[in-house]
């Protein structure tokens, strides 16, 4: 199972990558740069259901959340269909978050693709509240492959009815009015014992894919959102591929899993990679360790948005790919040997595989720029920092743009 074999199985599990084109006024920054300087205020979309372009790569959107009683709108949405099962990898997924206080900030770890990414803000109505989120629409694999080939930024495979709705619903990251936050992140489900039943069968079914979605529309804190996903049976879609949430409001922070078929949480954590958190017992390939260590260890940083800001920074993923970064991130790397075996933490750095293999990425990663990729690397696609008590948003669109955003619920 080679590294590089495993970015079509991540594609079509996520399917939301992000090639952008650097707008003239925006300046590539340096490694030890501060805080970027400048930046942009959006404002909420006027007209209903409108994309409206920001930057290449980035559009807003303003539409009508779901009450309770369309609940089946959640309901089972296979988003990799139809070619995550079968693709004969497990994928090795980036993004990290983190919770301190009041902030919360979230790295979207991935491959450069066209697929553009969205900032939704949807309004509130009689059974559900507002909210500002992050979300994409997934392309089936045909037009996934297309797009990314010969069309960077061609929004009208997004702009029909169909994929407009499916943003709508298809949220990764967001903040309602009630000051609640939801992030999702990708896990190898692989070691989970998950059958693709439901977490509780007989109860109405959600998407994992949606759950971030029906968070930000239903819960007004976070331990009302943990009771609202007991009631529900979250489909897994694939047995190898998942996620986990991270769910937070200005008192608790919890970290939710789907394990064994069944709903897992904990709220003895505050950062989240892509292994399992609830029993990690049962991770036998962590992926994210190096980037978990990083941001226990600066944890303090993140009291506001600044501070956040820069210390999601310290975990963008193109460091992956670095001979000098300390530590060096094994648990991001696969297919070491012969037979498919991990590399794991305590490969020795003088292994003249794993050599051979960390020059070959830093050698390719010289010549990729955001427009010729070959879609062989990972970066940090975006990063975003959520004030749960000002219901804002900061996002940094590819993490070599020295240009963010603020938006504000």
């Amino acid at each position: 199972m080679k590294y590089h074999n495993t970015i079509l199985a991540v594609g079509l599990a996520l399917a939301c990558g992000t090639a952008l084109s650097a707008p003239a006024a925006v300046q590539e920054a340096p490694a030890a740069a501060p805080v970027p300087a400048k930046g942009i205020p959006i404002a909420k979309p006027a007209e209903m259901m409108k994309l409206t372009k920001v930057q290449p790569g980035l559009y807003t959107l303003r539409c009508v959340g779901m009450d309770k009683a369309q609940a089946n709108f959640y309901g089972p949405y296979d988003a990799s269909a139809p070619a995550a099962k079968g693709a004969g990898t497990v994928p090795r997924c980036g993004c990290s978050s983190v919770v301190n206080g009041n902030f919360v900030g979230r790295n979207m770890d991935y491959f450069n693709t066209p697929a553009p990414y969205f900032m939704v803000w949807t309004d509130a109505g009689q059974d559900h509240y507002a909210s500002l989120a992050m979300s994409f629409a997934p392309l089936n694999i045909e037009k996934f492959v297309e797009s990314s080939q010969t069309a960077p930024d061609d929004i009208n495979h997004y702009n029909t009815p169909e994929q407009l709705g499916r943003l709508t619903t298809m949220a990764l990251d967001g903040v309602n009015e009630k000051g609640v936050c939801c992030a999702t992140l990708a896990v190898d489900a692989t070691d989970a014992n998950n059958t693709c039943k439901g977490t509780n069968p007989g109860a109405p079914e959600i998407s994992l894919y949606m759950v971030c979605r029906y968070v930000l529309d239903h819960a007004a804190t976070a331990e009302e959102a943990i009771e609202l996903l007991k009631k529900c049976s979250i489909r897994v879609m694939d047995p190898e591929i998942g996620f986990h949430w991270i769910i937070a409001d200005r008192n608790r922070c919890y970290i939710v899993e789907v394990v064994n078929d069944r709903l897992q949480y904990t709220d003895k954590r505050n950062v989240i990679t892509n292994c399992l958190h609830t029993q990690p017992g049962l991770n036998s390939h962590p992926w994210g360790y190096e980037r978990l260590q990083i941001l226990e260890e600066h944890y303090h940083e993140g009291t506001s948005v600044e501070g956040m800001y820069n210390l999601m920074r310290r975990v963008h993923f193109s460091q992956a790919y670095r001979l000098d970064t300390k530590p060096y991130w094994y648990s991001e790397k696969t297919g070491l040997n012969d037979d498919g075996s991990d590399i794991t933490v305590q490969t020795p750095r003088y292994d003249p595989t794993l050599r051979k293999m960390m020059e070959e990425d830093a050698a390719a990663l010289k010549v990729v720029t955001p427009e010729n990729n070959p879609l062989m690397l990972w970066d940090t696609t975006y990063g975003n920092v959520y004030d749960m008590e000002n219901k804002t948003m900061r996002i940094m669109m590819h993490e070599k743009y020295d240009t963010f955003y603020d938006a504000k619920l």
